[in-house]
């Protein structure tokens, strides 16, 4: 009888298209820096890693790009002018440029601390590390959930110091593959709605998140309220827009000028 190969488990391949997505947009923008960068893994998606940096072997000659890998041996496949060092403990590492690490449970603070340093943190939900790696000063954060049908769950936190960092993981955060199964949910929303992963994602999560701020803020422009889309929700900042129309058309939230499209600069009130 033919041995049962086990199912992946989706969780793992969201992240993993998750890292890929991200890893390919970072290496070529350290790639483009004299300084270089550093990549540190600490689960089992090195072999993913390398394969990333292949696709850039023909750039690696004359640039600085190292892999650390943590805990693990260094699996095959590594492109030539890629360096790679292995070390037992996260605390033996020690980045001064650019870095973005893989991580997996406990971190300690030192790691992060450092310019162009940034983070993605596979951990289990309910577990914010946001505030913790903010003030290490990786102010620009998402956490989001990754929900099985079972109900079963994993979450992924990315930090960076950058905003413009931000918005590129959240726009391959939205584009990954739909794998089967997996929908993301947002953990500061209340009623833990299931969304579906798509390009044009489900608004409602998000328009309930800017009600809530302008209620709790008073006005706001749009501006204002794409920004606190970025660095406090799951969405991108464009998707305030869409949200924002449609609770203009609901009478939630009345609008400066009244007519014309939204804006930078229109200014929101709820409505009373």
């Amino acid at each position: 009888m033919a041995e049962r190969v086990p199912r992946p488990d989706p969780h793992v391949s969201v992240e993993r298209d998750v890292l890929v997505r991200y890893l390919d947009a970072w290496t070529a923008t350290v790639l483009r820096s004299q300084r270089g960068g550093t990549y540190v893994e600490c689960g089992d998606l090195a072999a993913d890693a390398f394969r990333v940096f292949g696709e850039f072997a023909d750039r690696l000659t004359g640039h600085h790009l190292e892999a650390v890998l943590v805990g693990r041996a260094a699996p095959a496949g590594a492109p030539a002018g890629l360096a790679v060092r292995t070390v037992d403990d996260l605390g033996e590492v020690e980045v001064p440029g650019p870095m973005l690490a893989h991580l997996s449970g406990a971190w300690p603070p030192s790691l992060v601390r450092g310019k162009a340093h940034e983070v993605l943190l596979a951990t289990e939900p309910g577990t914010d590390h946001r505030e913790r790696l903010r003030t290490a000063g990786l102010g620009c954060a998402v956490a989001v959930d990754l929900v099985a049908e079972d109900g079963s769950a994993r979450a992924l936190i990315f930090a960076t110091a950058d905003g413009r960092h931000l918005t590129t993981f959240k726009n391959e955060l939205w584009a990954v593959d739909e794998f089967a199964g997996i929908r993301y949910r947002d953990p500061r929303d209340a009623e833990g709605t299931l969304v579906d992963i798509s390009l044009t994602p489900q608004l409602l999560p998000l328009r309930r998140a800017l009600l809530a701020e302008l209620a709790r803020r008073g006005s706001h422009t749009v501006a204002e309220l794409q920004r606190f889309t970025l660095l406090e929700t799951i969405y991108r900042a464009e998707d305030a827009v869409g949200a924002l129309t449609a609770a203009v058309a609901a009478g939630q939230v009345t609008r400066e000028p009244e007519k014309g499209r939204l804006a930078p600069r229109t200014v929101l009130s709820t409505a009373r």
